[in-house]
């Protein structure tokens, strides 16, 4: 149980990348579990490749069904490896934090914004567009950027 509670916790983790990923992989464990990452699944498993910048092409990939013994995880190395998963979280809840922060300063200025779009051409923003995009990016900064703690107040 320890070990699906790591594999969902590591998911999650690699599924922000996979938000803005061009090519990502997608497999079931043998759980029924469906995983999603930037790298491949662990040996022996079947994928799907998911091009995200050719209009979402998914390539199946077979992998012989080789033998490969699994070793179950000990308290301790579940504990450390829940440790590095919230690390990794944290840290791209941070980068999604800052990235979210700058998008909203582009959004907000009076600069023209371009975005590219699935075709690979730059776009220019309209006022329409631009209000929607303000809308998701203030979503991704509360969801992504822990609230300021106010300043201890002197008595």
């Amino acid at each position: 149980m320890n070990v699906a509670l790591y594999c969902r916790l590591l998911c999650a983790a690699l599924l922000a990348f996979a938000v803005n990923a061009q090519e990502y992989y997608r497999w079931q464990d043998n759980n029924g579990q469906l995983h999603v990452s930037q790298t491949p699944p662990p040996a022996g498993i079947d994928y799907e490749i998911v091009d995200t910048q050719a209009k979402s092409t998914v390539t199946k990939v077979k992998v012989p069904a080789a033998a490969i013994p699994v070793k179950p995880l000990d308290a301790k190395q579940i504990a450390a490896l829940n440790q590095q998963v919230e690390q990794v979280n944290q840290q791209l809840k941070q980068q999604n934090c800052q990235q979210a922060r700058m998008n909203k300063q582009r959004l907000t200025a009076e600069a023209p914004v371009s975005i590219t779009n699935a075709e690979g051409a730059e776009v220019a923003l309209t006022m329409e567009m631009r209000a929607e995009q303000l809308v998701v990016t203030e979503q991704h900064i509360r969801e992504f950027c822990q609230p300021e703690s106010p300043a201890p107040r002197k008595k």
